[in-house]
């Protein structure tokens, strides 16, 4: 067996969780999986896993030989990348994204990505939900908002601003507030993603406002929330990504732009190995620069 074969192997074992999800994300079957990576402890002479039928962990040399099969790794496709660069950027960039936002900017983005780099290729999965980088074995999420996991290497893409809006119909039936205070007197429709989805923040004079909202709608996805939005049926406090040209076509108006809500930054996230990818760097540089743009 290819000792290289067993290091991936094994990191991808590590990574992913299991002798099953490893064959997923190498392509091949969970036995040859097996079989390497048992093969790769035969040629070692020490035992890098612990496996019981309902669990698995990594021995003391484990945990030692794990941090340089990964350092042998980036280093031998950062090598072969080297050696292809006549040939330009090469190989695959698996890439989780929101649902919405992936659909729309990231796909786009990696389109003309690929576009320029042909060789490349984009594996987009688009949720909703958290994914773990390395069970799923991603290169990069993007992620809207504040992050909690410092292990991860971040970095900040550009950033969307929280703006409240409503349609003509809505304001027409029920009057256009002119303050943030008084959303409590009004049809709201609420994003279970916010912190708060029934208290609203926004900066009056220098402090803090918190407002109290309610109404009869409430999803954790912005595109969902600015459905009843257009039929005219609340008011509503949306990341400015998803508006498109709903403001410039008159579609939807924006209330009281003077009171600023918050910024939500636009992010990367990666697990250390990835970076060390030219073909994932120039995807995050190829992002930025969409957004900023």
């Amino acid at each position: 067996m290819d000792r290289i074969d067993g290091m991936k192997s094994f990191v991808a074992v590590v990574e992913a969780g299991s002798f099953a999800a490893a064959g997923q994300r190498l392509g091949i079957s969970n036995k040859l999986v097996s079989k390497r990576v048992a093969q790769l402890e035969n040629q070692l002479g020490m035992s890098l896993l612990h496996r019981t039928t309902r669990s698995m962990s990594l021995t003391h040399e484990g945990v030692r030989y794990l941090e340089g099969a990964r350092r042998v790794l980036a280093e031998i496709e950062q090598l072969e990348t080297e050696f292809d660069a006549s040939e330009g950027l090469r190989g695959i960039v698996r890439v989780a994204a929101p649902l919405t936002y992936g659909d729309t900017a990231v796909a786009a983005a990696a389109n003309r990505f690929v576009d320029q780099h042909p060789n490349v290729t984009i594996e987009l999965d688009l949720s909703d939900h958290y994914v773990d980088l390395a069970k799923g074995g991603f290169d990069i999420a993007i992620r809207i908002g504040a992050l909690s996991d410092s292990s991860l290497i971040v970095r900040k893409l550009g950033e969307t601003h929280m703006k409240v809006v409503a349609a003509p119909s809505y304001l027409q039936k029920h009057g256009t507030p002119s303050h943030p205070a008084e959303l409590s007197d009004h049809i709201c429709i609420r994003d279970a993603n916010n912190p708060d989805p029934n208290r609203w923040p926004f900066r009056v004079e220098g402090q803090t406002m918190q407002v109290p909202v309610a109404g009869p709608f409430l999803a954790n996805s912005p595109p969902a929330c600015l459905v009843p939005t257009h039929a005219g049926r609340g008011i509503f406090i949306c990341p400015d990504v998803f508006l498109g040209d709903d403001l410039e076509t008159g579609r939807l108006i924006e209330l009281f732009p003077q009171f600023h809500s918050r910024t939500l930054p636009i992010q990367s996230v990666q697990l250390p190995s990835a970076f060390r990818k030219p073909r994932v760097k120039a995807f995050v540089d190829f992002m930025k620069q969409e957004i900023r743009s």
